[in-house]
């Protein structure tokens, strides 16, 4: 029933990524390789409320330099590093040396007299659309992750433009990266750092956008003496071509999705296939907004059908055509075709083994091998939290195991601990499965605070004051700030109806039941209709005959 503990049925949203897939160019250094090297130079730098990464620049005697980026060291407080041999040191009081003209690039320094590897620049001004880029970090941890780890990502640049957008970005690319790698090394197919890593792509549904930004080391070499660095020389430059490019636009329009400007966004990718028509990136990055964000499913489709054409081995391109076709094209088995073409393009591609799962699970109600995919998915990539929630409600609808389902619950919240959804779904299921109630009130108390509009998770909360604790007050407050946020929606009216009876208030009982009634009318719930008609008959049945 509606009024009772709402049951999430549907996955999250099947995801799209815009992360660009290139042809491979041949590296001289294989991937383990340019990861022991980036592992080798990257420090984790903590203060109390935060995390980030850097690299070690330089050492002169027993001082070493780290590069990071400006954001996270932008707290007055004492930092610590933590070095790939895992000892600790304490930055050195006063050494943080921010960039000039609000660059998001800073330099801090810790003493030791154990001898570490330092980065050897590269040079950035060279990388174009296509070659290998990599990127190493430390994600933040959570509550239930409590060790940091080193991560390392392979990708491609995306776009490499001329020109310096906002905060000294302009190199743009396609690497999965996660929250506290910024200040990250990026290292070329050489192994050198051409640039530092420092805004992610991933939103608030924790889907990829494919909109990676990085600093250039060739910027840095610009500014480098004014952070009291002394390069000697060791960026080589190149002439950089001052007519505007495609990668130009391209970067622009990453800078401008970052900052939600998604009309800004696509005048941009516009540009950047006016200049180069067979740009793969920017039909793909063009098709991805005009459905995530503006909601333009046929034009998605004509920029994904033309990126096809263009490069039919791009398995990000089918991955994201076969979420568009289930969608929002109501086209579930051409959306299938897509995504077993995309895995057999890139057998590696997890967010396409997750979409393919959902798809099985949603439209063909093929459980093992929707099953089969999530676990697979998780395999390659265990880190995102999307997936271990597409699996638990897998779990929980049609496996009937509580336990996997609460298991999975956990490590989602792990991954991502400020997404609402994850705490009203494991909220729900401590209530039903588990008799847990306190503990689901703190669940759905958690997503409120985390989405104050949550008008579902303040019902359910409700509905368990009433019924579990008898607090009957907090349980009203909570259904009136449901009805609040969303006056169409019933099951408040119901629940808030049955606790005023239970207050004898049967005149404001009747009232907020047949508001429930109709909505429940309006919204073609039938048999809830019949429920809170029932109730109204039998109080005012009961009004009638107290009035004798």
């Amino acid at each position: 029933m509606s009024h009772q503990l709402s049951q999430l049925t549907a996955l999250i949203g099947l995801s799209a990524t815009i992360a660009l897939g290139q042809p491979r160019i041949a590296s001289a250094k294989t991937s383990v390789e340019i990861g022991e090297t980036a592992k080798a130079i990257t420090v984790l730098i903590t203060e109390p409320d935060s995390v980030g990464s850097g690299v070690i620049l330089q050492q002169q005697g027993d001082i070493y330099t780290v590069l990071t980026a400006a954001h996270v060291v932008k707290n007055k407080v004492s930092y610590k590093i933590t070095t790939p041999d895992d000892r600790s040191y304490q930055v050195i009081s006063n050494s943080i040396r921010s960039a000039p003209g609000n660059i998001d690039l800073a330099v801090i320094k810790f003493k030791s007299t154990t001898k570490y590897p330092t980065a050897k620049l590269g040079n950035s001004n060279v990388l174009r659309s296509g070659m290998d880029l990599y990127v190493g970090g430390f994600p933040s941890t959570s509550r239930a992750i409590t060790e940091q780890v080193f991560v390392f990502r392979e990708g491609k640049v995306s776009a490499n433009s001329n020109k310096t957008f906002e905060k000294g970005y302009s190199l743009v690319y396609s690497n999965d990266t996660l929250p506290g790698m910024s200040g990250g090394a990026v290292l070329n197919s050489e192994g050198e750092l051409v640039a530092i890593h420092g805004r992610g792509d991933r939103d608030e549904n924790n889907i990829k956008t494919g909109f990676n930004l990085g600093i250039p080391i060739n910027r840095f070499a610009t500014i480098a003496s004014n952070m009291g660095v002394d390069l000697g020389g060791q960026v080589a430059t190149i002439p950089q071509n001052t007519a505007p490019r495609s990668d130009d636009y391209f970067a622009s329009a990453a800078q401008k999705y970052a900052n939600g400007d998604y009309r800004g966004t696509l005048a941009d990718l516009d540009r950047a296939i006016a200049l180069n028509p067979q740009s793969v990136i920017a039909y793909v990055g063009r098709g991805m907004v005009k459905y995530q964000q503006l909601d333009d499913a046929q034009g998605a489709l004509a920029d994904l059908n033309r990126a096809i054409a263009l490069d039919p081995k791009l398995a990000n391109a089918y991955n994201n055509r076969g979420v568009l076709k289930a969608q929002k094209l109501n086209d579930a088995r051409g959306g299938l075709a897509d995504l077993d073409r995309s895995i057999a393009l890139d057998p590696k591609f997890a967010q396409a083994y997750n979409n393919r799962g959902n798809l099985k699970y949603q439209q063909f109600d093929d459980v093992q091998g929707a099953l089969a995919d999530l676990n697979r998915s998780i395999d390659l990539d265990p880190k995102v939290a999307k997936t271990y929630y597409n699996r638990a409600v897998l779990k929980s609808e049609k496996l009937n195991d509580d336990r996997g389902t609460l298991a999975d619950l956990d490590r989602a919240i792990a991954l991502n601990p400020k997404y609402p959804f994850y705490y009203y779904y494991r909220g729900n299921l401590k209530a039903q499965k588990f008799d847990d109630v306190r503990g689901s009130i703190s669940d759905l108390s958690q997503a409120i605070a985390l989405n104050p509009k949550f008008a579902n998770a303040y019902n359910n909360r409700g509905f368990l004051k009433a019924q579990s604790l008898n607090d009957l007050p907090g349980a009203l407050a909570d259904f009136d700030r449901a009805i609040s946020i969303d006056p169409q929606y019933a099951s408040p009216y119901f629940n808030q109806a049955m606790v005023k009876a239970k207050q004898n208030n049967i005149k404001g009982a009747i009232s907020d039941m047949q508001q429930a009634a109709k909505l429940y009318q309006q919204q073609g719930k039938q048999q809830d209709a019949r429920e809170a008609i029932d109730r109204i008959k039998q109080w005012q049945q009961t009004s009638n005959n107290s009035s004798f």
